[in-house]
């Protein structure tokens, strides 16, 4: 019998700075809200951005089907913004981009 473990996939996606997560941990404490990496990568490859509407209202969106509640607050860290939203708490790349929509 072989002992072969499945080989972890290792990604290139670069990871958030040190700095950002624990800036990101003490916010989380004292705000009582969860760390989300899920808009990191999407941010990475320029496909989720900063989307702000008519009415000035900011949302973190990967889709029209896809996207946070309004965002709160911004943080920036080093080449990274922690995202505050009503309910969470993002970690993206400060590279992304921001547009109008609708």
């Amino acid at each position: 019998m072989s002992s072969e473990q499945p080989k972890a996939e290792t990604s290139s996606y670069r990871l958030p700075s040190d700095i950002t997560l624990k800036h990101a941990a003490k916010l989380g404490i004292v705000e009582d809200k969860p760390i989300m990496l899920d808009y990191w990568s999407s941010s990475l490859d320029k496909k989720a951005l900063v989307g702000v509407k008519e009415t000035g209202e900011k949302l973190l969106v990967k889709s029209e089907d896809e996207y946070t509640s309004p965002i709160a607050k911004f943080y920036k860290s080093g080449t990274e913004y922690i995202i505050i939203t009503e309910n969470s708490i993002y970690l993206v790349c400060s590279e992304i981009p921001t547009r109008k929509i609708s």
